[in-house]
Parts: structure tokens; C-alpha cells; sequence
């Protein structure tokens, strides 16, 4: 969950590859549902950009499953039409990747759990 100062929050729309600048809605708490949902189904892609005339602040709030416990696409909707695209994580699996990499060189969390 995130609770913020101002705007700045942008999408990708994925029909043409445009951001577009989320609304700001006074008061409103966003959640963002994060990298494991991607596993579930197409999340969409988000940045946050800089405004050189206001402060932004953000606070976030992590929540997430046990540590341990593996996630995964549900194997009702894996077919040989529709194989896995995912390879099961966990929160410790996540923490142990932020450890070990740098996300500012584009290394991305689900990008290493991509089944090619």
C-alpha cells in the first residue's frame, strides 16, 4: 500500500506503449499489487516520475505471504496451449533477489522468475 504527497505516479498503457499519468485522488490509499500477481495474470507497469517544483513523499507498507510459502500459477489455467510462464517464488525468494541484485540496472524480480 502507498500513501503519497502529490501525483507522479504514471502507467504503461500496453496498446501502445504510452505512460499515463494516474489521477490524484485526495486522501486515497493505492495498492499496488506488486511482481507476484504478474504470476496470476498481465499486471501493468508503473514508474514514478520527479517533479522539479514539489516535494513528493511516499510512504509504503509491505505485505505479503510467509516468508516460505511458494506461490505459483494455479495449474487449472496451465494447458499445453497456455503452458506455465512462471517459476514458483516465495516473500524469502523476493528479499534473497533484492539482496543480490541491483534493480537500478534494470535486473527485475520477475524478469528471473521467467520460464523461457
Amino acid at each position: 500500500m502507498v500513501h503519497y504527497s502529490s501525483c507522479g505516479l504514471e502507467i504503461k498503457d500496453a496498446s501502445d506503449g504510452t505512460w499515463r499519468l494516474v489521477p490524484e485522488l485526495h486522501g486515497a490509499l493505492q495498492v499496488h499489487v506488486g511482481d507476484h500477481v504478474e504470476v496470476l495474470s498481465k499486471s501493468m507497469l508503473h514508474r514514478v516520475t520527479i517533479n522539479n517544483e514539489k516535494t513528493r513523499v511516499s510512504i509504503a507498507s509491505l505485505h505479503s505471504l510467509r516468508m516460505h510459502e511458494k506461490m505459483s500459477t494455479a495449474e487449472e489455467l496451465v494447458t499445453d496451449e497456455n503452458p506455465k510462464k512462471y517459476k514458483e517464488s516465495s516473500f524469502n525468494d523476493f528479499l534473497d533477489f533484492l539482496s543480490k541484485n541491483d534493480i537500478a540496472e534494470g535486473n527485475s524480480f520477475i524478469g528471473s522468475l521467467k520460464i523461457n
